[in-house]
């Protein structure tokens, strides 16, 4: 029986994304997982499903809470280093922002985006963003506002799936790097 064509790995973000999924995607949930373990277990996860041609990574959320912005980015820059060498297609997935209690995790998770989506494209990665599609969109959160509903879930999905099949879309190189706008229609 032949394996799954696309894989996607990370933290609690992604738990309920398979439900969305075909068969020939599998996702691997590590709930409290932090970049340095991603950066630890993605080329073993790589050699138990060979017959993958996509990886989409999606970590990060966890490292945030801990408010320590340059370690994060060594962290990332290894996992970077780690992926460049995998024959699979390597898409990092951006974060998805809160809709509550914006304030200083908000800048830190806008800033991460940032830093990310320019930070790939000194590697053979593409770059997921999900910044404008969920900001300030409270109906696709459940009621803590901190984890996705099944509206989003099937959001992030197709999000995922997009860029997947249109990789130059997801090039940082022509991606504005500027805040969402508050109060606007953002659809």
């Amino acid at each position: 029986m032949p394996g799954p064509q696309t894989l996607i790995v990370g933290d609690n973000t992604i738990r309920d994304v398979q439900r969305v999924c075909s068969k020939n995607t599998k996702v691997i949930c590590f709930p409290k997982d932090v970049v340095s373990n991603m950066t630890e277990k993605i080329l073993s996860i790589m050699a138990e499903h060979p017959t993958v041609r996509n990886i989409i990574i999606h970590v990060g959320w966890n490292d945030v809470a801990k408010q320590q912005s340059e370690v994060l980015k060594q962290d990332f820059t290894e996992l970077l280093n780690t992926v460049s060498s995998v024959k699979a297609g390597v898409f990092i997935s951006g974060p998805i922002p809160l809709v509550r209690n914006a304030g200083e995790r908000f800048s830190r998770l806008w800033a991460l985006n940032k830093w990310l989506a320019t930070a790939c494209t000194a590697y053979p990665v593409n770059f997921i963003e999900h910044f404008h599609i969920f900001w300030e969109r409270r109906h696709l959160f459940k009621g803590n506002g901190l984890f996705l509903n099944k509206p989003g879930v099937k959001l992030l999905a197709s999000n995922l799936f997009y860029f997947l099949r249109h990789p130059s879309v997801a090039s940082a190189k022509d991606f504005k790097q500027q805040a969402p706008s508050r109060g606007k229609d953002k659809t």
